[in-house]
């Protein structure tokens, strides 16, 4: 049986708020046919934005641009979709940020389970990893191998806060992105947020949809949703990124102190950028390399 591509059976939306403009953002997915990928789409300026690490701008947040028109931190969205197998979908968004909503991709992949996906006749095409590979960058590092699916095995050390050393192993099904991953939400330490608002960012974060670590303190009266949950987000993140390579990826990745910009490095390196990669595309059980 083949391995298909899918879409999300009928659109959904959100509201809320941009996590660094702190405008009102308002935000809808729609299906879409076969070999689409992920599109963005500025409403607002009628401008279409591909989810592909060609078209990334920034990383400290992932914000995308194409043509002249932008649009930031889809990282959440993308790792939705991409944990619940949606391979082709419109992100309509009537601004320049999509909406945080609770800091995590739980509401979105909550909808996309809730309405379900359809599979079409057109194969996935995937991206195989087939040899061992490294990269590092300013104390970060994510390495992969070959694997018959996505597994992550992700480790973060915070020293001197509640976060401490965490680690946390994974193969990704849309189950296990659903129960253990989407609800994990973004963090902050205190002492970073008047940086962040030096810069212009963060004009939207607040305690509802973002934790806030001071030492060994939590600010957010609710607590954590997992013990663990900065280590799960920062997956969710990789998730998001990985998304960026628009095509499934099979391979085993080890991140050691993952964030956007090393992932970013590597992801331009599995979508055929500088340098020589043991990658593969695959199409409906046939290989071929990827030119790097």
């Amino acid at each position: 049986m083949k391995n298909c591509q899918r879409t999300i059976s009928t659109w959904v939306q959100f509201s809320g708020t941009g996590l660094h403009g702190g405008l009102p953002s308002f935000a809808r997915i729609l299906p879409a046919p076969p070999d689409t990928g992920i599109v963005f789409r500025r409403t607002d300026i009628g401008a279409d934005i591909p989810a592909c690490v060609e078209n990334v701008v920034t990383a400290y947040a992932t914000v995308l641009s194409a043509g002249g028109a932008r649009i930031s931190t889809v990282e959440h969205f993308l790792a939705a979709l991409y944990g619940m197998g949606v391979d082709n979908a419109v992100v309509e968004v009537n601004g320049p940020e999509l909406p945080i909503l609770d800091g995590s991709a739980l509401r979105v992949a909550e909808a996309i389970d809730f309405v379900g996906t359809e599979e079409s006749s057109v194969p996935r095409r995937f991206l195989v990893v087939s040899g061992n590979e490294k990269f590092h960058s300013n104390g970060s590092m994510v390495a992969a191998t070959p694997s018959d699916g996505l597994e992550i095995l992700a480790s973060i050390d915070f020293p001197g806060t509640v976060i401490g050393k965490q680690w946390m192993k994974l193969a990704l099904t849309p189950a296990v992105f659903l129960k253990e991953i989407a609800p994990a939400r973004t963090f902050v330490l205190r002492q970073q947020i008047e940086d962040l608002w030096a810069k212009g960012l963060a004009r939207g974060g607040s305690l509802e949809n973002a934790i806030v670590v001071e030492g060994d303190r939590i600010h957010n009266e609710e607590g954590l949703r997992f013990k663990d949950e900065f280590v799960r987000h920062k997956i969710l993140d990789l998730i998001g990124d990985l998304a960026l390579v628009g095509r499934p990826v099979h391979g085993f990745f080890l991140a050691v102190r993952p964030g956007h910009t090393v992932n970013r490095a590597f992801v331009e390196y599995l979508s055929g950028g500088p340098g020589k990669g043991s990658f593969t595309a695959a199409e409906d059980g046939a290989q071929y390399r990827i030119t790097a």
